[in-house]
C-alpha cells in the first residue's frame, strides 16, 4: 500500500493499514504549489530588511517586509516568520484589496508532473481566510470588526473563499489530493470569538471554499493554533476532512480521539507546548504511545507530524525522534 492510498483511507476511515506519517525523516506527503501568480507589481519591501519609510510609517524599529497586498510584518534578529505590524485595510470605507492574478498555464504545468501517478499524498496550500483579515486589520481591530461591521466582515471573508475556489476550480483534475489553509483561531483556553459569530460570520465561507474542494476530488486540511473546540462541530459541518493541530493536548488528546476521530482526521505532532518541551524522554515517548493508543482505539483518525521549527520552541531534535520512534514501532492499526 502506498503512501498515497494509506493518507486517503485515513481520510475516508477505509480501515488504514498504519497511521499516516510526516516526519522529517520519513513522510507520506509531497507538496506542490497551488498557483503561479502573474504581472505582480514590484514590492521593493518584499524581502527582510531596515527600510527608513516603513520604520517612519509604522514607529518599529526591527526588521520589516511587506507582502503583495500591503501588509507590514515586523520582527527582531531574524527570528520567526514575523508578525503583522500594520494591516493593509486602514479603514473599510477607503481601502482595496488586490488579488494577485493567476497565470492559466501552470494548469499545463502540474499536469506535466503527473501526480496521480505520485506514491506520496500530494499536498496544496491555498490562503487563509480568517488569517487574511486578521492580518489586513490586525488582531484587534478584525475582532471589534465582527461586532461593529458583520456585515462587511462575512462579505470580505466570502470574496477570499471565493477566489481560492476558482483556484481550486483551475487545478482540479490535475493530482492533487488536498488542499491546506492555515488560520489560528484560539487562545490557550477558547476562540478568539464565539461559535455564534463563527457559525453567522465564517462559516459560509468556509463551506463555499470545502464545497470547491470536495467537487474538485480532494480533502481540505486546515491548520489552527490554539483550543478550537467550540468550532470542531460547525467546521466539520462545513467540510474540513483533516485539522492539523501542533496543540492536541490542550483539548486534550483523549477529548480529540473519542469526539471527533471517527469523522475527521487529527494531523499533530506529540503537543509542542505541553510534552516535547519538556525534554523529560519517559514523558515524552509514554504520551507518544498513549496517543496511539488512542487513536487505534478511534479506528485511525492520526497522521503523525513533526514541527516545522523546534528550534523556536526550545525543543531539540533528539526529543522529537523519542516521540517518532515509538509512534513508528507501534503505528499498525
Amino acid at each position: 500500500m502506498t503512501s498515497k492510498e494509506i493518507i486517503k483511507r485515513l481520510i475516508a476511515h477505509d480501515a488504514p493499514r498504519r497511521f499516516g506519517y510526516d516526519f522529517r525523516t520519513q513522510s507520506d506527503f509531497v507538496g506542490v504549489q497551488s498557483r503561479r501568480n502573474i504581472n505582480i507589481p514590484a514590492n521593493p519591501y518584499k524581502n527582510w530588511g531596515y527600510y527608513p519609510e516603513l520604520k517612519e510609517l509604522t514607529g518599529f524599529s526591527g526588521e520589516m517586509r511587506r507582502d503583495f497586498y500591503g501588509n507590514i510584518y515586523g520582527r527582531f534578529e531574524g527570528k520567526t516568520k514575523g508578525e503583522c505590524i500594520r494591516g493593509v485595510i486602514q479603514d473599510w470605507e477607503d481601502y482595496t484589496f488586490p488579488m494577485p492574478e493567476i497565470d492559466p498555464n501552470y494548469r499545463q504545468t502540474l499536469l506535466q508532473k503527473n501526480l496521480a501517478a505520485q506514491d506520496k499524498y500530494v499536498l496544496a496550500n491555498g490562503m487563509s481566510l480568517f488569517s487574511t483579515l486578521r492580518d489586513a486589520r490586525l488582531l484587534t481591530n478584525a475582532l471589534t470588526d465582527t461586532v461593529e461591521y458583520p456585515e462587511t466582515v462575512a462579505a470580505f471573508v466570502d470574496s477570499i473563499a471565493e477566489y481560492e475556489a476558482s483556484v481550486v476550480r483551475s487545478i482540479a483534475g490535475c493530482g492533487v489530493d488536498a488542499w491546506m489553509i492555515w488560520d489560528d483561531m484560539g487562545m490557550q483556553y477558547t476562540t478568539f470569538i464565539s461559535p455564534e459569530s463563527f457559525r453567522t460570520l465564517f462559516k459560509p465561507a468556509y463551506k463555499k471554499l470545502a464545497d470547491a474542494v470536495h467537487e474538485a476530488g480532494m480533502a481540505m486540511i486546515m491548520h489552527s493554533c490554539g483550543y478550537n473546540y467550540g468550532f470542531m462541530e460547525d467546521l466539520i459541518d462545513a467540510g474540513i476532512d483533516v485539522f492539523q493541530f501542533d496543540q492536541p493536548d490542550a483539548y486534550p488528546t483523549e477529548i480529540l480521539a473519542k469526539e471527533f476521530a471517527h469523522r475527521a482526521v487529527f494531523y499533530s505532532p506529540v503537543d509542542v507546548q505541553k510534552v516535547l518541551p519538556t525534554g523529560d524522554r519517559e514523558f515524552i515517548e509514554s504520551r507518544a504511545l498513549e496517543m496511539c493508543r488512542l487513536f487505534r482505539a478511534a479506528g485511525g483518525g492520526w497522521i503523525a507530524k513533526d514541527y516545522p521549527s523546534y528550534g523556536d520552541i526550545g525543543v531539540k531534535e533528539e526529543w522529537a525522534r523519542w516521540a517518532q520512534d515509538v509512534i513508528v514501532q507501534n503505528s499498525n492499526l
